[in-house]
């Protein structure tokens, strides 16, 4: 501004200042807002099949380079079906939220959680062992079956049960689909034997060779 300043010419470049300030800020919310509705899933808040896919195979590529495996857990609810049959959807809704919160009192924090379908998820578990992944998975499942879910405002409550998966990490020959699938298949194989219950591609093999024998 060009002395002696005008009182109007401040107020009114004051006011472009603002409104260009008001619209940056709007843009830069808009863009995080993207970001954030492209990598995750809006009913649970976990990211998404997109975001897993994009980033599982860098989290293989540098366990392998550091030699510390990575473990995968692949969770069903058992029978979620029959909730949304019996319950309507709107308590399905709820019934995946406080799954989800479970699953985020159970798993560590250097572990990722992401919702890949209706009922399914996984968890990625970096530089974990066999053991680890075991112990962490049982705990998830306790904590889902040892309490129902309660509906807010309805005090209806509805038991959950889960199966699970475990699948570790095979050095730098393995691939994300590889490890899925492992998990994947150790999944139906809790869910044909029983429900509610972790089974892990480690048994599977041990399984397979104790028949082969």
């Amino acid at each position: 501004l060009i002395r002696p300043v005008d009182q109007n010419e401040l107020m009114a470049r004051c006011r472009t200042q603002l409104r260009r300030k008001k619209y940056e800020d709007q843009l830069r919310d808009n863009y995080h807002t993207s970001l954030t509705l492209a990598v995750t899933d809006p009913l649970t808040g976990l990211y998404n099949r997109r975001y897993l896919e994009s980033h599982l195979d860098s989290l293989m590529q540098r366990a392998a380079q550091d030699d510390k495996p990575i473990g995968l857990l692949a969770l069903d609810i058992d029978h979620f079906k029959a909730v949304n049959d019996t319950h309507g959807h709107a308590a399905g809704d709820e019934v995946l939220k406080e799954f989800v919160a479970r699953i985020k009192r159970s798993v560590r924090g250097i572990d990722m959680a992401a919702r890949i379908g209706g009922e399914e998820f996984v968890v990625v578990m970096p530089d974990s062992t066999h053991e680890t992944c075991i112990s962490v998975a049982e705990r998830l499942r306790e904590s889902v079956a040892e309490s129902p879910v309660t509906l807010p405002g309805l005090g209806t409550e509805i038991p959950i049960t889960v199966s699970i998966g475990v699948s570790m990490s095979q050095g730098a020959s393995d691939s994300p689909d590889n490890i899925l699938k492992r998990s994947d298949d150790a999944l139906y194989v809790a869910k044909d034997t029983g429900r509610n219950k972790v089974v892990s591609d480690q048994q599977d093999e041990q399984m397979a060779t104790a028949q082969g024998a």
